[in-house]
């Protein structure tokens, strides 16, 4: 009996029954649409769902729209592919619909409401890692020190290694004819592989040269969250309701705007892991060999997954991260033309850093405010406007894990359930309780009761009171008559004024003092950094102490 499992928004999933073929089932009148794959490049499937081991090895339809203009899509390993429609699941009727075809496309001629389809495919089969190494042979090093390699050496410490539910993770292929049985007769399809991944192979090896047998490179964390997700490591579940799921809505429309191309190439390598993942393996190649980025739809549809920070592939960072976890390197990307990810990138900086930065921001810029991602700049006391009394610095910016130490802080019960599951820190959230780590309790009492954050908030209005005071009586009158309370803001006024309404234009700017420019700074810096002082309380006390003179200096007789 086959398990259907619909949705609101992918009303479909992949499913196999207790025997025989391995289905695909589509609703055809669902309303997303997959961007289409590119050869040697990577796909975008938004209709794969979590799949313990991995990668779906059967048919994925992938175009969710199905009429006479769109016929029917599908990834798929091993053909040929046999088409079947269904008008209704209740009961479900599945008659043949075209001919068996070794394409992986049909074309759809019925009108009005089309029902459901299905793709059924041949039963998959398992190359496991060695044919890979004749190409792919720089990743094999790497991958070969990571647990995946040994995750099945990892259930026989458990004593688990014939547990049939573990063994899906742990293994390739297994529960399929042609996966993992056992450690006697397939030996090869042991451990977390290249197939897990990228899908089964075999048709691969065998026609290298046909692209149309390239195994898949999927972005979705779906593809991992088959695994790491349940109550024992719910990594999945935990991603799902962090804002690193999904791509922020300003540059996911921008991304689908008429200067699509631009906004990517901008704003891409922070809001779009497609568009990160594809810049990133572009460095080093050849014009020539390069992949294209992401269209509009596919830059705007992939969040910051498990592979923009993970290199599955293995890495010389713990965890498989792309990048360590602490560094005190100043850093501030600059999203002009000129200055594109592959002319900053610095993998030696914090991974977090690498997007959680002052973006290019500096005292002298008029036209907006700062943006929302100084995190990293306030964490390591660097960016702000300073004087030449040396700023304090917090004893967080030394910790070993920076970043991660507070956000990615994860813990286990001695005996996991649904009802009190492992945390692996990956919703990004900060439990203050691991300020306990390195605080006693009365400190973190009177940090969080009375401490940096009150202040923050107390200055923060005190400052603005004090702008809003120049801005009356000592801004040029031609400014104050025709902006009022916004004389002290940028063109594109920030959060904490009136965003309604526009500031001083980029001529107007020039009758702005200097010091009131740098005050304002050094508050939406502050401002900016949402985390009211905690990532650096001596940092952050300096740079509001320095604005408060600036703007008094500017307020005197």
């Amino acid at each position: 009996m086959k398990r259907f499992d619909f949705t609101a928004r992918v009303l479909a999933r992949t499913a196999r029954g207790r025997a025989g073929p391995h289905l695909a089932i589509w609703l055809a009148l669902a309303a997303l649409l997959a961007g289409p794959a590119r050869a040697g490049g990577p796909t975008y499937v938004r209709s794969l769902q979590p799949l313990a081991g991995g990668l779906s090895p059967m048919p994925i339809i992938t175009n969710t729209v199905i009429s006479t203009q769109y016929p029917i899509g599908w990834i798929g390993f091993g053909g040929p592919y046999q088409v079947e429609h269904s008008p209704s699941l209740t009961p479900a009727v599945w008659e043949p619909f075209g001919a068996p075809t070794q394409a992986k496309t049909m074309p759809v001629t019925a009108e009005g409401d089309l029902g459901f389809f299905r793709v059924q495919g041949a039963d998959p089969v398992f190359a496991g890692y060695s044919p890979c190494l004749d190409c792919h042979y720089e990743k094999f090093d790497a991958w070969a020190q990571t647990r995946h390699a040994t995750a099945l050496e990892t259930l026989k410490q458990a004593g688990q290694q014939t547990n049939a539910i573990c063994l899906k993770c742990h293994t390739v292929g297994y529960g399929y004819a042609g996966g993992f049985k056992d450690e006697a007769t397939t030996p090869h399809l042991a451990g977390v592989q290249c197939e897990n991944c990228h899908g089964p192979a075999t048709d691969h090896v065998r026609n290298p040269a046909d692209k149309t047998k390239r195994p898949l490179v999927e972005l979705s964390a779906n593809v991992c969250g088959g695994c790491h997700n349940g109550f024992h490591h719910p990594t999945l579940d935990e991603w799902n309701t962090s804002p690193h799921a999904t791509v922020s809505e300003r540059p996911a429309e921008d991304f689908r705007s008429t200067n699509s191309v631009a906004r990517i190439q901008a704003c891409g390598p922070c809001h779009s892991g497609a568009a990160r993942v594809t810049m990133l393996k572009n460095m080093g190649l050849s014009s020539r060999r390069q992949w294209a980025l992401p269209g509009g739809d596919d830059a705007a549809s992939v969040g910051v997954t498990c592979a923009v920070c993970h290199d599955p592939h293995g890495s010389a960072n713990p965890a498989e991260l792309r990048n360590p976890v602490r560094s005190l390197t100043p850093f501030s990307y600059s999203t002009a033309a000129t200055n594109s990810l592959a002319a900053q990138y610095n993998p030696e900086l914090n991974l977090c850093g690498q997007c959680h930065n002052m973006r290019g921001a500096s005292w002298q810029t008029t036209g907006r405010y700062p943006h929302y991602s100084p995190q990293y700049n306030i964490l390591i006391g660097n960016g702000g406007v300073e004087t030449d009394v040396l700023p304090l610095q917090s004893e967080h910016r030394d910790t070993p894990k920076q970043c991660a130490g507070c956000h990615v802080h994860g813990h286990a019960p001695a005996n996991p359930s649904q009802t009190d599951p492992v945390y692996k820190g990956h919703d990004f959230k900060v439990n203050y309780d691991v300020c306990l780590t390195c605080h006693d309790q009365e400190a973190v009492t009177a940090l969080l009761g009375n401490g940096i954050r009150q202040y923050v908030d107390r200055q923060t209005t005190n400052l603005v009171a004090q702008l809003g005071t120049w801005a009356a009586t000592k801004a040029p009158p031609a400014l104050r008559t025709k902006y009022g309370a916004l004389t002290w803001e940028y063109t594109v006024p920030g959060p904490l004024s009136d965003q309604t309404k526009s500031g001083p234009t980029t001529a107007e700017q020039a009758l702005v003092p200097a010091g009131i420019k740098q005050a304002r700074f050094n508050l939406y810096l502050v401002h900016q950094d949402k985390s009211r002082g905690i990532h650096n309380p001596g940092y952050v006390h300096y740079l509001l102490r320095v604005a408060e003179a600036k703007i008094r200096s500017e307020l005197a007789p």
